[in-house]
């Protein structure tokens, strides 16, 4: 499990400015990996190991910050129309 980093950042557009930043970072990382004939496959497998675990901490980060607090303000409203719905109030009924 990796550890979300907390960038700070509040909301969706700095995070895409943010995302932006990185992936140029890392286009040109590759591009010069892959431009020097005597790249190490190593080195390789370990700079793409550190982005997945980069892109992983930014979504994790995303969805504690945005996704969350969606759910959290929604779920009064979920828990009103299921109340109100026809199944929302059956009981389960086992016979024996």
């Amino acid at each position: 499990m990796t550890k979300t980093r907390h960038w700070g950042i509040k909301d969706m557009q700095s995070y895409g400015d943010y995302v932006k930043r990185v992936t140029a970072i890392h286009h040109e990382t590759v591009r010069r990996l892959v431009d020097h004939d005597g790249t190490n496959p190593r080195d390789i497998a370990a700079f793409f190991e550190d982005v997945a675990n980069i892109y992983l901490d930014i979504s994790e980060e995303i969805h504690a910050k945005f996704i969350s607090e969606e759910v959290e303000r929604l779920f009064p409203v979920l828990q009103s129309i299921a109340k109100s719905s026809p199944t929302g109030n059956l009981e389960a009924k086992t016979e024996g």
